[in-house]
Formats: C-alpha cells, sequence, structure tokens
C-alpha cells in the first residue's frame, strides 16, 4: 500500500487528500505524506522516468493489465472495469509553453477507492488544469476526479467547437455571397481538427457502451455494478454522445463546404476557359491573314500599292468583326 511507501515512486506531482484539504506531493515529501492518514492519494507519473516505471510493476494492488496499460503508451480511448477499480485511456491535450494547445494527447489511468494513477508521456493540459482544481477544492473519491478530467476536456472542445463553428460560418457566408478569392486550403486543417474531435468522442462513446455493459449483472461479463466508475457511466456517456453529433454536424458543414468551394472554384475556372477560347478563336483568322501576307511571294495582292497594309489590316478587322457576330448569333458569347 501507498502508506508504507519509504522512498519515492518517481512521480512528477501527487496529491494526498484528507477531508476538504489537499498535499502536494513532490519527492521530497512523498513517502511522509502518503505514511500520514489521508483518504485518498492521486499520484502523476512520466513514462520516462524508470523508476515511475519500476514503481508501477511493482505496485501489486493495481491488476496486471492496469500496470501493463499504464506502461505502455497506449493512445486509443478505452475504458475496462474490474471489481473495486477501473483502469483505462481518456482523451487530453498536449501542453504547450504558453500552457494552452489543442493538439490531441492522451493520459492513462488507474483507480480504486483510494488510488488515481494517471500516466503520460507528453506534458499534458486538462490534468494539469483539474490537479490545480483539486488542490484548491478536492473531490471526495478518485472517480470524482475521472469524472472531472472527463468534464474539462470536454469544457475545452466545447469552446473550440464554438470557435469552428463561427470560423464555417463566416467562410460560408463568404462563400455563398460569391466575393473574393476562395482557398481551399484554409479549410484543410480545420476539417482535420474536426475529425479529430470525431474520432475522440466516437471512440469514448464506444469505450463507455462497452463499459455500461459490462455492469449489467448476469452474462460472462459478471457484475460489475459495485465499481466506482459505473454509476458515472450514463452521464458520461451522454456527453459522448452529444459531442460526437456535434463533431459529426460540424464535419458534415465542412465537407459540404469544401465541395462547394470546388464546384464555385470550377465555375471560375471554367469561365476563364471559355474567355480564353473565345479570344483564341477572334485571333485564329487574323493570325492566318497576318501569316499569308507575310509570305515572300509573287502575286500577294496590294503588294506595289502604296495603302496595301491598311487593307489588309482592315480585312483583318472585318474577319474578328463577323466572328463575334456568328459567335453572337449562336449564343456562344
Amino acid at each position: 500500500m501507498l502508506s508504507t511507501l519509504t522512498k519515492s515512486p518517481g512521480m512528477l506531482w501527487g496529491l494526498a487528500v484528507r477531508g476538504a484539504s489537499a498535499a502536494r506531493l513532490i519527492e521530497d515529501n512523498a513517502a511522509k505524506a502518503l505514511a500520514a492518514p489521508h483518504d485518498w492519494a492521486w499520484l502523476h507519473f512520466a513514462l520516462s522516468d524508470h523508476r515511475a516505471r519500476r514503481f508501477i510493476e511493482g505496485f501489486d494492488t493495481a491488476p496486471a493489465a492496469a500496470r501493463a496499460l499504464l506502461l505502455s503508451g497506449e493512445t486509443r480511448p478505452q475504458l475496462h472495469l474490474s471489481p473495486g477499480c477501473a483502469y483505462g485511456v481518456i482523451p487530453d491535450f498536449e501542453k504547450d509553453f504558453d500552457e494552452r494547445s489543442i493538439e490531441p494527447g492522451s493520459i492513462a489511468f488507474w483507480l480504486d477507492a483510494r488510488h488515481l494513477f494517471t500516466t503520460r508521456h507528453h506534458p499534458m493540459r486538462v490534468v494539469d488544469e483539474v490537479r490545480e482544481e483539486m488542490q484548491a477544492a478536492p473531490a471526495a473519491a478518485p472517480a470524482d476526479v475521472f469524472v472531472r478530467l472527463n468534464e474539462r476536456y470536454v469544457e475545452i472542445a466545447e469552446k473550440r467547437f464554438a470557435v469552428l463553428a463561427r470560423w464555417l460560418d463566416r467562410l460560408e457566408d463568404r462563400v455563398l455571397a460569391d466575393r473574393g478569392e476562395l482557398d481551399r486550403a484554409t479549410l484543410g486543417p480545420v476539417r482535420r481538427e474536426i475529425a479529430r474531435f470525431h474520432r475522440e468522442f466516437a471512440a469514448l462513446r464506444a469505450a463507455y457502451h462497452r463499459a455500461m455493459t459490462a455492469t449489467g449483472k448476469g452474462g460472462e461479463r459478471g457484475d460489475r455494478g459495485d465499481n466506482p466508475v459505473a454509476r458515472h457511466l450514463p452521464e458520461l456517456l451522454q456527453t459522448a454522445d452529444d459531442f460526437d453529433r456535434d463533431a459529426t454536424s460540424l464535419a458534415e458543414r465542412a465537407r459540404l463546404l469544401s465541395e462547394e468551394m470546388d464546384t464555385r472554384i470550377a465555375a471560375a475556372t471554367n469561365r476563364s476557359l471559355q474567355t480564353l477560347t473565345i479570344i483564341s478563336t477572334l485571333l485564329l483568322p487574323p493570325t492566318f491573314i497576318v501569316g499569308a501576307f507575310g509570305m515572300n511571294l509573287p502575286a500577294i495582292p496590294w503588294a506595289q500599292g502604296a495603302g496595301g497594309f491598311w487593307w489588309a489590316v482592315g480585312l483583318c478587322v472585318a474577319v474578328v468583326g463577323a466572328s463575334w457576330a456568328l459567335l453572337k448569333r449562336y449564343e456562344i458569347l
């Protein structure tokens, strides 16, 4: 148990919660703080630290499958329920130097009634923000922190959805008003980001649905109704389902907008090609006339006359005028 810890487990940080207070755990005070009475503890590990890996490998309180997942670096969202504990992977956002990022990330976790372990490869935004919240107002149990991690991820995603929706609104107005040049390259990154959110929420929905199926009594899966996460699953599943629909709606809007832009760009290209074709058609007869009069051969009309050049120019103008009238008659122009 953590209460018998005699040396640092190689964690990045931790919290030891007792009542309404949470003691911050660091390398120097971890063993002493965990030996003191506390309700539950949260330890956060970096998988790049070999001490952390050795500690998790030897922590027999967690099932072997949970320890393997904590150390695996798996990024696919998933949730597994065992009697009295839960483990899996949930999405997060990588944390940049400004402590704000929307790049995809994930954390692995294991929890029971008194412990919460989280692991990551890179600095993560959601887990750090929730840790700050827990220091100010600790949750009553590790399962509540798990729920809050999901909620905070959804809050950030919701704000990002609003930004993406406004951006699509402006682009859609511009496309439908046919104002200015259209550049499909600006839409590509937005479609990729929306598709990533759709994948994350679809995977979360599937994971929570499978976990809810596992909580049912009877059958091969057994009874997981006493699991600390089980009572939160309906709400988590509903939230994932709602945001998956939102992401699907945004993805569909972006796809239709991309098709509309393709159509309008193709129409503009066709108009340009039509204009170039008409100009080329009108210039072909004068080009032939100028070429014919440019031959250095006997019997060329007007070769000896003083006004031969102007007769040739007049003939070119007349041919162009006749071609223009012909194209107008047949409604080509």
